[in-house]
């Protein structure tokens, strides 16, 4: 008994074909890239987070040079945000975060939820930006920049010969 070639057997054969290459194409993009080169939510927020201003629909704007107050909050990769206010811890709480979506067509945005706390806050981080707004309802606007780790080294000092 001889194959014969039909039409569609070349095509169904053609279509398997394509279907596995692409699988097989899909595949090796998604493996290819590595943690490090696409961070997950959490990493952009991760970091300590020197307090710039709040604005509240353009009506006023807190600034700690006019509240007299440096703020700062740290976020941790064990899910842990820390408020600091003039260098002494003044809160902490366990945060998860979550993507959202408002509505259809709408933009995709991130959900800080913290543990014990009334408020949520969405956030966006732009290079060295932290966004925060307050998802209570209230527009008020809460813009961070994030601090460098200080790095302190400390140089051996010959001994003098006597």
């Amino acid at each position: 008994m001889e194959t014969q070639l039909t039409f569609y057997s070349i095509m169904k054969c053609s279509a398997r074909g394509l279907f596995v290459t692409g699988l097989l194409s899909a595949g090796a993009l998604l493996t290819s890239c590595s943690k490090d080169a696409m961070p997950t939510m959490e990493e952009g927020l991760v970091g300590r987070w020197e307090w710039e201003q709040t604005s509240a629909r353009d009506q006023y704007k807190l600034t700690p040079g006019n509240t007299g107050h440096k703020v700062v909050v740290e976020f941790d990769r064990r899910g842990r945000a820390r408020f600091y206010q003039d260098d002494k811890l003044v809160s902490a709480a366990a945060f998860t975060v979550r993507r959202d979506r408002a509505g259809l067509g709408q933009p995709l945005r991130h959900l800080i939820i913290y543990r014990g706390y009334q408020n949520n806050q969405y956030y966006s981080v732009s290079g060295n930006r932290l966004h925060l707004q307050d998802a209570n309802g209230k527009l008020l606007q809460h813009n961070y920049t994030r601090m460098v780790a200080e790095v302190s080294v400390n140089l051996a000092t010959p001994k003098t010969l006597q």
